[in-house]
């Protein structure tokens, strides 16, 4: 059976209890269905967004928001498909992990055909590689860098059961493993097999929200890791490979990448919060409650990811007229959520925190 080594470290063990608080915290908020409606579409559309990314999709944020709205969008048959795959594969983790079904091979495989499909010829589709695979660089000269090898096609199913067998036993309430840590070592030890001919990115990220939201560390769906990982898609990639060197072998120690997967995660979960906080859904049963209507969400949302915004942003963000634009944020600074620094052409918006 396959048996992680990694050692959790003060600072780890630090940010776990942190992200345990803010998880708490925004369990007990009092979000207002329709705002925690809007959120969870706005966390939606990021996260397919940053997963596709990630894999080279150039579709921007808002060309995914249009496709997932049914909408048309002006770019090539790939690109749209991979994000209304991406987003039917999410779909089906929100309700694998709502009926507490249990990770197998079987799940793995039906995931892989539902994200790839259309993407990949039908004898690959929901099937593990039969042959070698290698992760290699684009040096930019025409030339390539192997940066990583997988193990042989003949060991794939074995370490997959492996895999597997290893989740229910951390998931049995003899056990019972942190769900964070059993979500990170899931995602570093599945991409490390590479059991696909493609699609092995997505598919890590899929099975730590199937983790995650099976766990009910989901957030309220209102977190998105990938945010974290499309930030910096090198370190990301680094964090992978400090612990898989150049080729698979077991026994290797997963804390560097257990480190950089608990860092990034409380730096969304902070995210998270500051977006409760700043909606003032954080305050008690008897205070008042603010109430946003949906492109409001939108602004402050984008003010959480960006720290500072101008209108000309919200212009773009809502595709409105500048007047429009001045308007809605005036309505914010009204609400005392956000507030006006500077005069004129350089004047932008900050949190009212």
């Amino acid at each position: 059976m396959y048996k992680p080594k990694y050692t959790i470290t003060p600072e780890a063990l630090s940010a776990i209890v942190e992200i345990t608080e803010i998880k708490t915290i925004i369990e007990r908020s009092r979000v207002l269905p329709l705002n925690e409606l809007q959120l969870k579409r706005e966390a939606l559309i990021r996260m397919v967004h940053t997963s596709t990314s990630i894999e080279g999709n150039q579709l921007a944020e808002h060309q995914v928001d249009r496709v997932l709205s049914g909408m048309s969008v002006a770019a090539d048959d790939k690109s749209i498909l991979e994000v209304k795959n991406y987003q039917n594969a999410v779909k089906e983790v929100e309700k694998l992990a709502k009926e507490k079904k249990e990770l197998t091979p079987e799940l793995i495989l039906n995931l892989h055909a539902i994200s790839m499909k259309g993407l990949l010829p039908e004898e690959k589709l929901g099937k593990f590689r039969p042959g070698e695979i290698y992760v290699v660089d684009d040096n930019g000269n025409g030339t390539e860098q192997l940066r990583y090898q997988g193990p042989q096609a003949d060991e794939v199913k074995r370490l997959i059961k492996e895999m597997v067998d290893w989740y229910k036993k951390a998931s049995d309430k003899n056990e019972d493993l942190q769900p964070i840590l059993k979500a990170g070592i899931l995602h570093l030890q599945f991409v490390s097999i590479h059991p696909f001919s493609d699609g092995n990115g997505r598919m890590a990220r899929l099975l730590t929200q199937f983790s995650l939201y099976r766990d009910e560390w989901d957030f309220r769906k209102i977190i998105v890791l990938e945010e974290f990982y499309n930030k910096n898609r090198e370190d990301y990639y680094n964090a992978e490979n400090m612990v898989q060197g150049d080729h698979y072998h077991e026994g290797q120690d997963l804390t560097p990448w257990m480190e950089y997967f608990i860092a990034g995660f409380l730096v969304e979960a902070r995210k998270v919060r500051k977006i409760i906080d700043s909606l003032g859904f954080n305050k008690s049963a008897t205070g008042a409650q603010t109430v946003l209507d949906p492109d409001e969400v939108k602004i402050i949302d984008l003010l959480v990811s960006s720290n500072t915004i101008k209108s000309d942003d919200v212009i773009k963000l809502l595709g409105i007229a500048k007047r429009t634009a001045q308007l809605k944020l005036k309505g914010l600074v009204d609400k005392k959520l956000i507030k006006l620094e500077g005069r004129g052409p350089a004047s932008y918006y900050t949190s009212a925190e």
